[in-house]
């Protein structure tokens, strides 16, 4: 699921009384991955990188969604410097519960073929030091739904999120390299209460048809209404179970 502070889990998805700073170990507790969304909007001090990674099991994932100042005020252009800072902030204390950096890309930044590839050798380069990193995109401009996109994110590396929206934004279920990352918001027209049982259904067989090719999967519930979001990731983890334990 995206995030873990959201007042409306309390007393819901959060038992009444827990105090909000064991919100995210009784989280931990429940799901195997949560996409951190707060590093979007400020970079996180290095004590609050060293506390999440106390906070959670050994064999828990943090995704980290990487700041805006790189993909929606900078849109991409001239990034060197703010990468190499967000990566030196203290995103290494995850150490080995780093999984995927999520690059959020405006939904108005039309396909560039030049600005693509700039910036995926800045993130491929300033990542060397840190060691091997796993990158998605999520692109929401049309215009990238191309096959020279979907070359320069498998030459890099790089995931191509799939979102599951009605934003309008493109439907890109592209495998571009060992792992696959899908972003859940769920139309609310269709989803008013959150996934039903077909639709956790469905995206239990595309993550089974995944993990049988063995690729690593990321998904993330980011549902409209935010309050369906761990149960949502629950029942998915619940439909996985079996197939998880077979591989």
């Amino acid at each position: 699921m995206a995030g873990w502070v959201y007042p409306p889990w309390r007393g819901t998805f959060y038992p009444s009384g827990l105090r909000q700073s064991d919100e995210l170990t009784h989280a931990a507790s429940r799901v195997t991955s949560i996409e951190l969304n707060g590093s979007y909007y400020a970079i996180p001090k290095p004590a609050s990188w060293a506390a999440w990674n106390a906070a959670t099991p050994d064999d828990f994932v943090f995704s980290v969604k990487a700041q805006r100042f790189v993909t929606l005020i900078r849109r991409l252009q001239d990034v060197d410097e703010p990468v190499r800072r967000f990566f030196n902030s203290g995103l290494m204390t995850l150490g080995s519960k780093l999984g995927v950096v999520l690059w959020q890309i405006p939904d108005d930044l039309t396909y560039d073929r030049e600005l693509i590839e700039s910036f995926l050798t800045t993130v491929e380069t300033a990542g060397v030091e840190h060691g091997p990193l796993r990158h998605a995109l999520e692109v929401r401009h049309p215009s990238f739904d191309t096959p020279a996109f979907r070359e320069q994110a498998e030459r890099h590396g790089v995931a191509v999120v799939l979102g599951d929206t009605e934003g309008g934004w493109p439907v890109l279920d592209w495998p571009t390299t060992n792992f696959v990352y899908a972003r859940l918001h769920g139309d609310l027209d269709r989803y008013p209460d959150g996934y039903d049982d077909d639709g956790i259904r469905r995206w239990a067989d595309w993550t089974r048809e995944q993990l049988a090719a063995r690729r690593d999967v990321y998904v993330y519930f980011v549902t409209e209404n935010k309050v369906h979001s761990p149960f949502n990731a629950e029942a998915l983890l619940s439909a996985l179970t079996t197939f998880r334990d077979d591989l």
